[in-house]
């Protein structure tokens, strides 16, 4: 069945766009007669209601801090599942996350402490990976690595100094400062903007459309791989929701309208509707909105009334991007057990591509042997499961506009004569056949509306993240609150930035209630 969505309360600059008709099998509760009849008793008043849009990471730890503090809390989700962009499968002993996998910045993750607590097996990914261009594996003295974190480091000197400077994409000021190096070799010069493409397996873009003023470069802290599974998390989050039998998380519950108001002289009161096109209310005294930043950027839900200028100017000038995920799983493994990455730099491009300014355009060699567009021509990052998971199976991580590509196709033999050429370059035996293919899944981020049409926040030429930042500052005593990767300052983009900001969104609440916060660190009182 086609989802209908209001798009009312636009954000300057974004053009809506008509969402699929996936993921609309929600089924939501009808608003039954106690319902009704609590909504108007007086008892109601005594305690605040809360109501949260999304059962995330966020949306889950926000209300257990605002139940946990006597408020009455409903989670509206319109999945059917609770953790969002938290997805993971399990088929007997073999769990994948479709969705987030790691842990990042594990030395200030607060997350981290829930490892031996809920004795979830990890691994550090911290071996040396290896390298390929299409040529086969680098060597030692391939140093285009090293140029790509000098440029780095350039980049971000460049704008502390220069705060005021136009940005600029990553591969065109690359490009610039390869040009102007007098240090380096001509095949570095060629080869470090390619090596720079690297840092798009972790932001979701592409270098042709990455920010350079705001560039997240590769993260120096462990990464801690999460090969117990991610639900893991959102269950322990989940639980205090739960315990209680009340009726606090409920699922196919499709949002579609909110109406509030700042300082809470209204109540607020939230539409939505289910599978079969049922409208259902339901009202409360405050909101906390943890849908992704694409939800917003394509106005999938509308505000009554708007919401304020600068709220919107600060989403609008945050962008968001895709990685997405392909898993392979073989009958035997024919790569390195010894490395816990490999990473594919694409070769430079030639002359007429330099001029035209492409940065993904075929090398010279496929061109002149007439072969096909193949993963060859675009920067990967491959995960080796086989260490992490003992599973046999490559992660290859890809990004936007790649990402969108490979998730619209729909014929797993299409996709892996897509990816073969890759394959063949890790063969440890390369006289040997690729092993049967036993498996294959893609990520389909980029075609869920209720994922924002993406993965998370990323920051492309333009943007100034920080005007979301100081627009949320500014209403903190809002009724109308926003939590989400996109929210955070520190762990922006990342699961433990999610859940801080859930915490942030629940205090500004109690503060505005009046009520006094404890102050607990929720994971170490469970």
């Amino acid at each position: 069945m086609t989802q209908s969505f209001h798009l009312s309360s636009p954000i300057t600059g974004i053009n809506p766009i008509k969402p699929s008709n996936c993921c609309s099998d929600l089924v939501a509760l009808d608003v039954t007669q106690k319902e009704l009849i609590e909504g108007t008793h007086a008892a109601r008043s005594e305690r605040k209601k809360v109501i949260v849009v999304g059962a995330g990471v966020s949306g889950l730890h926000a209300a257990a801090v605002l139940h946990r503090h006597g408020c009455e809390v409903v989670i509206l989700e319109a999945r059917d599942r609770i953790g969002g962009r938290i997805l993971t499968t399990r088929k007997g002993e073999h769990v994948r996350d479709i969705g987030a996998a790691w842990m990042h910045e594990t030395s200030q993750n607060s997350l981290v402490k829930l490892i031996p607590h809920l004795s979830i097996p990890y691994y550090y990914d911290d071996g040396v990976p290896l390298y390929f261009t299409r040529e086969g594996r680098t060597g030692s003295q391939f140093k285009a690595k090293k140029v790509a974190d000098e440029f780095a480091d350039y980049c971000e000197w460049f704008y502390e100094t220069n705060p005021e400077a136009e940005d600029r994409t990553v591969h065109e000021f690359a490009k610039e400062f390869v040009l102007q190096h007098q240090l380096i070799t001509e095949d570095e010069r060629d080869w470090a903007p390619q090596a720079v493409r690297e840092v798009e397996l972790w932001i979701g873009t592409s270098t042709d459309q990455a920010s350079s003023k705001h560039l997240s470069y590769f993260i120096t802290e462990r990464n801690l791989y999460m090969k117990g599974g991610y639900d893991r998390i959102v269950n322990w989050i989940a639980k205090p929701l739960r315990s209680d039998n009340t009726n606090i998380i409920r699922l196919n519950h499709h949002v579609e309208d909110v109406e509030w108001d700042e300082d809470g002289t209204v109540p607020a009161r939230i539409r939505y509707k289910d599978a079969a096109g049922e409208i259902g209310f339901i009202g409360g005294d405050a909101v906390i909105m943890t849908s992704p930043l694409g939800v917003y950027h394509h106005n999938l839900i509308s505000f009554s009334p708007p919401l304020p200028s600068d709220i919107q100017e600060g989403m609008s000038k945050f962008s968001y991007g895709a990685l997405g995920k392909v898993f392979f799983e073989f009958a035997e493994v024919f790569w390195s057990k010894e490395n816990d990455q490999f990473v594919f730099y694409p070769s430079p491009p030639d002359e007429s591509d330099i001029s035209s300014g492409s940065s993904v355009q075929s090398s010279p060699s496929i061109n002149s042997l007439g072969e096909n567009d193949n993963i060859l021509n675009y920067a990967t990052v491959t995960i080796n499961l086989w260490i992490m998971t003992g599973s046999k199976e490559l992660c290859v991580q890809i990004a936007e506009p790649l990402t969108q590509r490979i998730e619209n196709m729909q014929d797993p033999k299409e996709i892996y004569l897509f990816f073969e050429p890759l394959f063949k370059l890790f063969r440890t035996e390369p006289y040997k056949a690729l092993p049967r293919l036993v498996n294959v899944e893609t990520t389909h981020w980029t075609q869920d509306p209720l994922a924002g049409y993406g993965t998370y926040s990323a920051d492309k030429v333009g943007d100034e993240p920080q005007l979301l930042v100081d627009a949320l500052e500014n209403h903190k005593a809002s009724r109308l609150q926003f939590a989400g990767e996109h929210c955070a300052v520190a762990g922006n983009g990342c699961v433990h930035g999610a859940y801080k900001s859930g915490e942030t969104a629940a205090t500004n609440l109690l503060e505005g209630f009046g009520i006094p916060y404890d102050g607990v660190d929720a994971i170490s009182l469970r």
